[in-house]
């Protein structure tokens, strides 16, 4: 039970900070208007060859009108959002290219993506996210 509250406490840490693989590139550096709760992980050592140090996460994202998830890159931690509510824009920085994502449609984190996310509408946007991220 500690090492899971532990776990929790460095994830939600992480959530708020956004600051593993923040690039220079076009698009905000900090967070703004962004809550999160991580509803689960699971840690992946051993289940493959090179999974050892990571976990699979999954956690709800909240982002109120006119916040916004900062510009950042997918090195290591692929991942996939559901949104649940609202619509959000997302800056596909490494792709050149912006794309509105609205209710009950999936956004693709691959390997190598920088992206930065907005909710420039009136109201929330909820997201329900999975990625994998290392264990710390």
């Amino acid at each position: 039970m500690r090492s899971r509250f532990k776990s929790t406490v460095i994830i939600a840490a992480a959530l708020f900070a956004f600051t593993p693989n923040v690039v220079d590139a076009d698009g905000p550096t900090t967070p703004k208007g962004l809550s999160g709760n991580v509803t689960a992980t699971i840690p992946l050592e051993g289940v493959f060859k090179t999974s050892d140090g990571l976990q699979m996460r999954a956690r709800e994202v909240t982002i109120a009108p006119g916040g916004r998830i900062p510009v950042h890159q997918h090195v290591d931690r692929p991942g996939v959002a559901y949104i649940l509510e609202g619509e959000v824009t997302e800056h596909r920085v490494s792709e050149g290219k912006t794309v509105v994502t609205p209710a009950g449609t999936t956004v693709r984190e691959q390997i190598g993506l920088t992206h930065w996310i907005e909710n420039t509408g009136d109201k929330p946007a909820r997201a329900f996210v999975v990625d994998i991220v290392p264990v710390k």
